[in-house]
């Protein structure tokens, strides 16, 4: 029996609903879910004594449900002459004060202000398929109808899909009347997610008739659980809002199937007591059925941007390592507070059953993991605003109860970590014992300069082994200064070594000095400038340099480039580079990428402008160190034995300024290749 339309623009033709309903007969047809789902909203916003105004009624169920259930005064209205014969006869004689007339909405001819509550379940979206003027008008007749019946005080109760064009034009309407609105999301059945077709989550938009008053700010607010209602400070959030609960919904659809093994899903987790998300959710299936079918893990604080926890890859890792079906990651988020363990098992427990595979028992004890007991703690040092980067927040996090690492993060990007040092304090714990929530920088701290956070910095490093010598003087120049520990590293353990720093934002030169310990002086400078222009300006002066690092983020994700920007990488920028180095002087890069057909395209570049080009790819990361030089591979100084050699000479530096550096040279450039 085909009752769906050829098009959907038959949706507001009254007679493609009379042969609808005609061949449909007396089997109730319901949009939006049943009553048992809307009575939570019905009830609270509807009482006996209300006359109800119920738009486009259909030989929906509703009706009858909602009279038998006390709501009597019920006048059900719609465009098709054949359902309100069906209905009248339907109802004459079990409920007999109950209401049907055949009226077209946009035309009504009840008095101003006779109702108490308009009932609209899919009418709206009926009327509105599109956001062509034809429709829009329309949909504008059927509001100016509704606003005029309904008295002060009464309800415009709305139950929709909320697509997007809805939105756009129902919101638009009622906020220039200024009008409270107030949006629930209807609760579906538990098995609703098991169906197979996919569905959209159902809301209720209850919208508020009040006198027009231009000096009161518009109430706009969101039910997202049934007792707790949060107040928006402007309408223009509602829809991200909406966006939000709309993508769970279809999430919890596509986690109802296995996921394939290069598909994860990730989710926010909002607690009833914040506007912002208390956990971020990784769901992670395995490629191949196993028999323990769901756990989750939980992520201390502090390690979430670890390569384990942070990449599709090193999840799937951990999937396997714990040998679970299905393992969603969890990650805690700053401004929150976590009690332990235990606190957040009992917090997690019911919801996350909802992200559980469908052959997972419904009552199973679902384990929780981690790594140890230690949830770890943030402490905020120090926060403020960089007019090119945007806020930023500098914390010292705990880990394991013991090693404190500070960082600073640009809150647009606020799962990077954009600088990182290791943090030395003999009395750390001590001072913290009584005032675990101390917000100011811990007392008698300071940073750690032999500690480099990551591989790719130490690979940076290992670029001055390409050099004949590090016993005279050298001269260098670093794009990008980030929290300053690796020019603090290389200024203390290389003496001999002069380098400038060219940063472009001048808020990260201060916090690199103030909250990381960045100390200038002759041989240390930094320039708030931009790289490139400082290094063009430095080829045209006919300066030389024995070493040039750039290690720059691109703002500019779209050409699949995370380091550096793509004018850094220009033929002509390269060859600015290489007319700039001594004779013996090596280019050091930190290309960042997801594509390998762009490094691959970058790396020929590079062998294009310079003589000789080795790199170092990092499995852990993205990043590949590339080395670059106008010397050919016959020097001596280039041949693999003798690099081994520099190296360890350097680790034995390094070891010589700081007997506890994690820094070890030779075994981070083992896998240094040269490109043919």
């Amino acid at each position: 029996m085909d009752l769906l339309p050829t098009s959907h623009t038959e949706f507001s033709n009254p007679d493609y609903w009379d042969n609808f309903f005609k061949k449909r007969g007396k089997i109730p047809f319901e949009w939006y879910g049943e009553y048992p789902q809307l009575q939570f909203v019905l009830h609270k916003y509807i009482s006996p004594s209300n006359i109800v105004l119920v738009v486009g009624c259909g030989n929906s169920a509703l009706s009858e449900t909602m009279y038998d259930n006390g709501l009597q005064k019920l006048v059900n209205i719609d465009i098709s002459d054949t359902v309100i014969r069906q209905m009248s006869e339907r109802n004459k004689q079990k409920r007999p004060n109950m209401v049907f007339e055949k009226v077209d909405v946009t035309q009504m001819g009840y008095p101003d202000g006779h109702f108490h509550v308009a009932l609209d379940k899919g009418t709206l979206d009926a009327l509105l398929v599109s956001e062509e003027m034809e429709f829009v008008s329309k949909v504008h007749l059927m509001f100016a109808q509704i606003v005029r019946c309904l008295k002060f005080g009464g309800r415009y109760i709305l139950v929709s899909l909320l697509q997007d064009h809805v939105q756009r034009v129902l919101l638009e309407y009622f906020t220039n009347l200024g009008w409270p609105i107030r949006i629930h999301k209807i609760q579906s059945q538990e098995d609703s997610v098991k169906h197979s077709a996919l569905s959209m989550p159902v809301f209720a938009v209850v919208i508020t008739k009040l006198k027009s008053s231009p000096n009161i700010h518009q109430i706009v607010e969101v039910c997202r659980f049934e007792d707790q209602i949060d107040r928006l400070e402007d309408i223009k959030y509602l829809s991200a809002i909406i966006k939000d609960m709309q993508y769970y919904h279809i999430v919890r659809q596509q986690l109802s199937k296995h996921l394939p093994g290069d598909q994860q899903v990730s989710l926010e987790l909002h607690s009833r007591e914040s506007l912002t998300p208390r956990y971020n959710l990784t769901v992670v299936d395995a490629p191949t059925q196993m028999s323990s079918k769901f756990a989750i893990f939980i992520v201390p604080q502090g390690r979430e941007t670890e390569w384990l926890f942070s990449t599709d890859k090193g999840r799937l890792h951990l999937q396997e390592s714990a040998g679970f079906q299905r393992l969603v990651v969890v990650t805690l988020n700053r401004g929150h507070e976590y009690e332990n363990i235990d606190a957040i098992k009992a917090e997690l427990s019911n919801k996350v059953m909802e992200l559980a595979p469908l052959d997972c028992p419904p009552k199973a004890q679902i384990p929780f993991l981690s790594i140890g007991e230690d949830l770890g703690k943030r402490y905020p040092v120090a926060q403020g605003h960089s007019d090119i980067s945007g806020d930023y927040l500098v914390e010292d996090v705990e880990i394991n109860g013991k090693q404190v690492f500070r960082r600073l993060v640009f809150m647009a990007n606020k799962n990077v970590v954009q600088s990182e040092a290791r943090m030395l304090s003999a009395n750390m714990k001590k001072k913290r014992r009584h005032k675990a929530q101390d917000e100011g920088q811990p007392g008698n701290m300071k940073v750690d300069k032999g500690y480099l956070s990551s591989d790719y910095l130490i690979a940076m490093v290992g670029g001055l082994g390409f050099l004949q010598s590090l016993d005279q003087p050298l001269i260098g120049v670093l794009i990008g200064l980030g929290g300053g520990a690796f020019p603090s590293f290389v200024h203390q353990v290389y003496p001999e070594i002069s380098l400038d720093c060219v940063e472009l934002d001048p808020t990260v030169a201060d916090v690199a000095q103030t909250w990381f310990e960045l100390t200038l002086d002759a041989r240390l400078r930094v320039h708030i400038a931009d790289g490139s222009q400082f290094l063009r300006e430095l080829s045209t002066q006919g300066e030389k340099r024995d070493v040039i690092f750039v290690d720059v983020d691109s703002k500019d994700h779209s050409v699949g480039l995370s380091c550096p920007p793509l004018a850094f990488v220009e033929v002509d920028f390269l060859q600015t580079i290489s007319s700039l180095l001594s004779d013996t002087g090596v280019f050091v890069l930190n290309l960042a990428s997801r594509d390998e057909s762009i490094k691959t395209d970058i790396l020929n570049r590079i062998q294009s402008i310079f003589t000789s080009c080795a790199c170092l790819h990092l499995e852990e990361d993205i990043n590949t160190i590339v080395y670059a030089t106008n010397r050919t591979l016959d020097d001596p100084f280039l041949d693999l034995e003798n690099l081994n050699s520099a190296f360890h000479k350097m680790d034995s530096k390094v070891k010589s300024t700081w007997r506890t550096s994690n820094v070890e040279i030779a075994d981070m450039m083992s896998a240094l290749k040269f490109l043919e």
